[in-house]
């Protein structure tokens, strides 16, 4: 995306100040989505401070857009900004703000299969801000109303506005809520257990679902591998994420912190594990 986003957001931007009428609420539409992966890129490359600027920039696209679901997205990464510093109440606040934002967007409740990937994405979020603030049971219940809303979506994974949702992410957030409240051993033992749907091992995302997506399942399962003290599978779900996005994981703090320590516990001077975490910038 890198050499890609700056000639792009310059022509959008030209014909989004310069068109009128449906012509220029789509520009401000393709300029809101161009912004988004500009804060992705910023944010995993770990440029805090433009990701944050390319988020007001999603907003203020989307704000002309004329697209009420782009606005809520706009406002959902701001909530996940919110998050990742520990504004628990501010992102809280925000979403459950959001999920009432979509449901008045519906006449009736009859909600579209875009409006109930929206929302079932801010259910998850919801369920990740309550699980890192203590509240377990309070994380239950979204997974739980996000499965309710996988079920009205027919139990497909979709991708509508680039929320991608599904009864495999609602797995991945039940799995990655766990890890956040510090409950690794049950985590591991959810994934055995859907392993067995499988006749594998530990369950893992189909192919189908967004590499990035998989690839962040697979470092959150390093992490709780590692705390359980299983080096070998720690080391191998990294590699795992590797495979499947190279980018995502080498610039992912997690798989630092992971990698550095697996080498630091490492006796027998593992030449595969040194070269990863050299890989990966430790």
């Amino acid at each position: 995306m890198g050499p890609l986003l700056p000639g792009l957001l310059t022509e959008l931007t030209q014909v989004a100040l310069s068109a009128r009428g449906a012509e220029q609420q789509r520009a401000f539409w393709w300029l809101a989505r161009c912004y988004r992966a500009s804060n992705s890129l910023a944010h995993k490359l770990g440029y805090h401070d433009l990701s944050m600027t390319a988020i007001e920039r999603v907003q203020w696209a989307a704000d002309r857009s004329a697209d009420p679901l782009m606005q809520v997205t706009a406002a959902y990464l701001k909530a996940g900004a919110m998050l990742r510093v520990g504004g628990f109440a501010s992102a809280r606040r925000v979403l459950e703000g959001l999920e009432g934002e979509v449901s008045r967007l519906a006449p009736e409740e009859a909600l579209s299969d875009q409006q109930l990937a929206v929302q079932g994405a801010i259910l998850l979020k919801l369920a990740v801000v309550e699980a890192r603030d203590g509240h377990r049971d309070r994380a239950e219940q979204r997974l739980a109303d996000a499965r309710a809303v996988a079920r009205f979506l027919g139990d497909r994974d979709v991708d509508h506005y680039e929320m991608s949702f599904g009864p495999t992410n609602v797995r991945i957030h039940e799995v990655a809520a766990l890890i956040d409240g510090g409950d690794t051993e049950q985590a591991l033992a959810r994934l055995a257990e859907w392993g067995a749907e499988q006749q594998r091992d530990e369950w893992a995302p189909p192919t189908t679902l967004a590499a990035e997506r998989a690839s962040h399942h697979h470092i959150d399962v390093a992490a709780a591998r590692l705390s359980e003290g299983d080096r070998t599978r720690s080391f191998a779900a990294l590699r795992r994420a590797r495979a499947l996005s190279p980018n995502h994981t080498r610039f992912h703090p997690t798989v630092r912190s992971v990698s550095g320590t697996l080498v630091r516990l490492d006796r027998s001077r593992d030449e595969e594990l040194a070269a990863f975490a050299g890989w990966a910038g430790v």
